[in-house]
């Protein structure tokens, strides 16, 4: 395990195959601020240097893991948000920001800045937005084993390490996303709810069950007896938790299915529901003129492979 406390950053030299990947590593560090000490450390070169009083833009995305000390984090679109150990910054491209540890305690950092289309459609589809540049993770293991894991493939520079680290860089992308505190986790507010955001154990299980299963015939029955807890109970828990019914999820579940495979397969209108769930084409058709407002074959002739 790397000692955060032996401060190391490098920038890495993109290559025009590594942008066609997807995801691609600029920079990475891990860097102990002492109390008292100057801030940013005057070692790096523009457009990553800034001044608390310019603040900077970046070109590129970055997270910032603070697992160490305390200060400030302020941006256009979040204001000013207090920092403390176990918090995650996120930046993004051609947003305004500044942040600096606080004088009297300093801080510990883990920093990765990469770019790519995949963090942005990650980025359109609401997994993550500048309104919620802050977030609380706690300190966890899951989060600084890929950061020492991309460190020290940096390092040894060993053969295919460009695609390595942008898998270590996912890894603590969904880390993040998986472990923020569900007052932080508003950023997902627009995909489906994440089980891990569910307070009750039995509602996250029963989560699991219908996304897992529900491709196969599935009554609230069914799922009571799998968990196991009364029909009524499990009802209540379930609207308490999520502010609907446990049949309104099933179907959710099964459109959201229906939708993709509409879109990216070659499947037969019969074929998508089968596989989907629903019990025929005129149950899939209902539920679709209700979610989308147009039939699934329409919807396939809108937004399906040609």
């Amino acid at each position: 395990m790397m000692d955060s406390h032996k401060s190391y950053f490098r920038y890495i030299p993109v290559r025009q195959r590594d942008i066609q990947w997807g995801l691609y590593v600029t920079g990475v560090g891990c860097t102990k601020i002492l109390p008292g000490a100057e801030y940013p450390p005057r070692t790096h070169p523009k457009p990553y240097d800034f001044t608390w009083q310019k603040g900077r833009t970046l070109p590129e995305y970055q997270v910032i893991y603070i697992t160490a000390g305390e200060g400030v984090f302020e941006s256009a679109p979040t204001g000013r948000k207090e920092i403390a150990a176990g918090d995650v910054i996120l930046l993004f491209p051609d947003v305004w920001h500044r942040y600096h540890p606080a004088k009297q305690s300093g801080w510990d950092e883990w920093w990765v800045s990469f770019d790519g289309e995949y963090m942005d459609r990650l980025l359109e589809r609401r997994f993550f937005s500048p309104e919620h540049a802050v977030l609380t993770t706690g300190l966890e293991e899951t989060i600084l084993r890929p950061f020492e894991s991309l460190l020290q493939r940096v390092r040894s520079e060993s053969t295919g390490f460009p695609h390595l680290i942008s898998a270590d860089t996912l890894e603590i992308l969904g880390a993040v996303l998986a472990l923020a505190q569900p007052e932080s986790a508003q950023l997902v507010a627009q995909g489906p709810r994440d089980v891990v955001t569910v307070e009750d154990r039995m509602v996250a299980e029963a989560m699991h069950l219908i996304w897992g299963q529900s491709h196969e015939v599935m009554t609230v029955d069914d799922l009571a007896r799998q968990l196991p807890v009364t029909r009524r109970s499990l009802e209540r828990r379930f609207r308490k938790a999520l502010g609907h019914t446990i049949l309104e999820e099933i179907t959710r579940c099964r459109t959201e299915r229906a939708t993709r495979l509409l879109a990216k397969t070659s499947l037969s209108i019969k074929e998508v529901a089968s596989a989907a769930g629903f019990p025929n084409t005129d149950a899939m058709s209902r539920v679709f003129h209700r979610a989308k407002g147009m039939s699934p074959r329409a919807y396939r002739r809108e937004h399906g492979k040609e």
